[in-house]
């Protein structure tokens, strides 16, 4: 992406900032003015080389982390190996521990993305009961075979939803552990 359309996408991104923040919701909508500044911006990217998908993805983590859309970009645009890719240049990602903050997001994500009751929400646990460590994410109420589906989605022999896999951070990877309980690794 270019420095000018790089400063047109920042700019569309302070707009859905501010209307996300507006006093008037009825901006704040999709469809409305809010989903037209997304679609825009989503627009722009994809000019960039960014498929729909990971462009959402990236204004999603800047929205919710406040950071500026290259940081996003960057943060979010991970190949299969792990490796972070921003434009040519590129950086291997390398997670030594896994914490409390990050296993917590990766299980938000999960709820999210599998439509979770917040009642019953994922719960992040250490992995002590054998003897591995780490930490693991525990859903007694999630979908059927969401451990599975998170890590490569298709569809539970129980409903006709096709799922994608759930998008995790750089350097990290997943395993199940057993039909509700998920394992968060570093990759090495």
């Amino acid at each position: 992406m270019n420095t000018t359309t790089r400063g047109i996408a920042e700019d569309l991104l302070l707009v859905l900032r501010r209307l996300n923040q507006a006093d008037d919701q009825r901006l704040a909508h999709d469809p409305g003015p809010y989903g037209h500044a997304r679609h825009a911006l989503i627009a722009i990217m994809e000019t960039g080389g960014w498929g729909p998908g990971h462009a959402n993805e990236a204004i999603q983590h800047a929205m919710q982390e406040g950071c500026t859309l290259f940081d996003a970009m960057f943060a979010t645009r991970a190949d299969e190996s792990g490796t972070a890719i921003n434009g040519s240049r590129t950086e291997n990602i390398v997670i030594t521990e896994i914490g409390d903050e990050l296993v917590q997001q990766i299980a938000d994500a999960i709820g999210e993305h599998f439509s979770g009751d917040r009642n019953y929400w994922p719960q992040v646990m250490d992995a002590d009961w054998d003897g591995t460590g780490g930490r693991v994410i525990v859903w007694e109420y999630g979908v059927e075979d969401w451990t599975f589906l998170a890590r490569h989605g298709g569809q539970s022999d129980y409903s006709p939803i096709d799922y994608k896999p759930v998008p995790l951070p750089a350097g990290v990877w997943v395993e199940a552990v057993n039909h509700t309980a998920l394992r968060v690794l570093p990759r090495t």
